[in-house]
């Protein structure tokens, strides 16, 4: 797995949806992140490391909108990994980048 050398970090608007009987719920968020793109099987997607305070259900999402440094980046989840103990918490997302803009 391959790693961009300049990560962008900062603090990022997210959009993201919870799955439900009643339909899609729109949820959202505003996080300390880390936003790199790494390889994986041959696809480049993009890792977002959501650190500190993780939002509810995110984890439950299958579709993610991030806002960070003027863009934006949008699409499917790929995989979701969660370090949480008493210490530190951490949340890493996959996804496939589907949609970049600026924002102006």
């Amino acid at each position: 797995m391959s790693v961009e050398k300049d990560p962008r970090a900062g603090i990022a608007e997210i959009d993201y949806s919870l799955d439900t009987l009643f339909g899609p719920i729109p949820m959202q968020a505003t996080c300390r992140v880390r936003l790199v793109t790494v390889e994986r099987d041959g696809q480049p997607l993009r890792e977002l490391t959501i650190v500190g305070d993780v939002p509810d259900d995110l984890d439950k999402s299958r579709i993610i909108r991030v806002a960070l440094e003027g863009r934006i980046e949008a699409g499917p989840i790929q995989h979701q990994d969660s370090l949480l103990d008493v210490e530190h918490k951490e949340l890493k997302i996959l996804f496939r980048n589907e949609h970049e803009r600026l924002m102006h």
